[in-house]
């Protein structure tokens, strides 16, 4: 790195100035934000991100940017995206990987520059610095900025953000451990509520009405008597836990304790019973499939193997409890209790049990339930407990899908982004890409296993260049494997090919003709909520 001596007096007041405005921020998103806006400002740059790294993926994500297409970087290529930049091939990895600073000019004519997000955005890039965000001598992400307002960049720009790139890595650092230590305290949730949280772990407890779950494996004992591999059981256990906390998330839930194969989460602030309970059904839905592959890798028949889920609704005391050395968040109170009892109690088929504050607050939502019997909570060497109504929630009616899977062709990634992945993201539904999406070097098949579990629904684009891709076509065969979407794909055809030339099943299937929608997005939304009723109607 050059010395601090090329840089004026004025470059050096403003990195003092970026030092103790980093010094003092520790949410880890509105910090990156604040690293691209100083970097920016001290380059003269209108358009600038910051791209972390994924080590499960093996690429960079959008965790910042700034421009006019800010908005659609941080959709389409965001963390929750499933696009990566990749490290080969683009001028962000190379910076990443190098540990080196990258300065290029007349990017439209480099042909080693990714133009992958380039031609999504429709923003050409003109000239570009990425710079290394380094933490304990490791690369964790890149600074680029783009198209400078005076010209070029040059070495005063580059020096000036080598420099400004070491405080930033070391605060992005800082925040993460910070995250970390508030997850590991036992507020593990999803982005964008930190600040919320972080508020309570040193505030005094207070009591809140919220819903409590608790969800554990039946037959974890049995299977690690019958297991002669730790890591094979080991593995199950990750699965299990992950798929837990995944649910749980994705209804804006925090995961509070992982107990073994058990999960304690809570759901806060209004709708938390009808939250917890679809995390519930989800989580006994996604079992099933976590239970067939467990199975194709193992001897043992391990239909022993099940779900307990307790839930309830009340009022607890919510707070930090400990030493002043070791200290934990959580939740007590007598429904914390119930619920893990109700847990207990949850087997031989009786797999949701709720108090009746939650059954009165979800019982709209449901398709079948029994109760309430009677429910005595003793603790040890009580001979007389508290009675409550306990309910057995059986089946619920469907719900509107939270992610949707999308199979095509990357030709017809205009036409999906344009008229399927906005639309639907307005209406409060997630979408999954693949494709061209896969990060060079991933088990390709994994990967789509992968995407597909955490859908709810599958759309196939149906075009000339989707019969040309042997890609879809394996999407679509592992999605048929999957049982719980062999009903849930719905074909969409873009021009004259028939479903069939992609698989003879997608015949079989009801499928929707772009051509003849004024507003496929909301189309496709009705749709799948009329097929999920219909579906309900001929399994109840």
């Amino acid at each position: 790195m050059d010395s601090l001596s090329s840089l004026s007096v004025q470059d050096l007041a403003s990195l003092l100035d970026c030092a103790k405005q980093l010094a003092v921020e520790t949410d880890h998103d509105r910090l990156v934000r604040t690293i691209l806006e100083r970097a920016c400002a001290m380059t003269d740059s209108p358009d600038g991100s910051i791209l972390l790294h994924d080590p499960e993926r093996g690429g960079l994500f959008f965790a910042a940017a700034i421009g006019d297409k800010a908005s659609e970087l941080l959709a389409n290529w965001g963390e929750r995206s499933s696009q990566r930049v990749p490290l080969q091939g683009s001028k962000a990895g190379e910076a990443f990987t190098s540990g080196e600073a990258v300065v290029q000019h007349r990017l439209e004519q480099d042909d080693r520059h990714f133009k992958g997000v380039d031609e999504q955005t429709n923003e050409p890039s003109r000239c570009m610095v990425c710079i290394p965000l380094m933490a304990e001598r490791k690369s964790i992400g890149v600074v680029q900025i783009l198209n400078k307002g005076s010209g070029d960049y040059d070495e005063r720009d580059k020096i000036l953000l080598e420099h400004f790139s070491v405080q930033a890595g070391a605060a992005i650092r800082a925040a993460r451990l910070i995250r970390d230590v508030v997850a590991h305290r036992g507020l593990y949730s999803r982005d964008g509520m930190e600040d919320d949280l972080a508020k309570l772990l040193n505030a005094p407890a207070v009591r809140e009405r919220m819903t409590m779950l608790f969800a554990d494996m039946r037959g974890f004992t049995q299977l690690c008597q019958s297991q002669g591999n730790p890591a094979s059981t080991q593995q199950i256990v990750n699965d299990l836990l992950t798929m837990f906390a995944d649910q749980v998330l994705v209804r804006d839930g925090i995961v509070n304790k992982f107990i073994g194969d058990e999960v304690f989460a809570f759901f806060r602030h209004q709708n938390g019973p009808q939250r917890a309970v679809r995390c519930a059904f989800a989580m006994l839905e996604r079992f099933e499939i976590l239970r067939q592959r467990w199975a194709e890798s193992s001897n043992l028949d391990l239909a022993f193997l099940d779900l307990g889920i307790g839930i309830t609704t009340d009022e607890v005391t919510v707070g930090t409890i400990g030493s002043a050395h070791v200290r934990d968040f959580t939740a007590i109170g007598n429904a914390v209790n119930l619920a893990s009892a109700f847990q207990r109690e949850a087997r031989n088929g009786r797999r949701v049990l709720v108090d009746q504050a939650t059954w009165a607050a979800v019982r709209d939502l449901l398709a079948d339930s029994e109760g309430p019997l009677t429910y005595e909570l003793r603790k040890p060497g009580q001979s007389v407990g508290v009675a409550y109504r306990q309910y057995h929630l059986k089946r619920l009616k469907p719900e509107t899908p939270v992610r949707v899977f999308i199979s095509h062709n990357h030709q017809d990634r205009i036409f999906v982004e344009r008229n399927i992945t906005g639309p639907l993201a307005k209406r409060g539904i997630d979408t999954w890409y693949s494709n061209a999406d896969i990060i060079p070097g991933e088990k390709y098949i994994q990967a789509i296993e992968a995407g597909l579990f955490k859908s709810d629904w599958v759309l196939v684009i149906v075009s000339k260049h989707a019969v040309e891709s042997d890609w879809v076509r394996a999407e679509v065969r592992t999605a048929l494997k999957d049982s719980r979407l062999q009903k849930r794909i719905l074909p969409v055809t873009t021009d004259d090919t028939k479903p069939s030339a992609i698989g003879d099943l997608l015949a079989e299937l009801h499928s929707l003709d772009a051509r003849n929608s004024t507003d496929l997005g909301e189309e496709i939304f009705r749709l799948l909520a009329t097929q999920s009723l219909r579906q309900e109607a001929a399994t109840g």
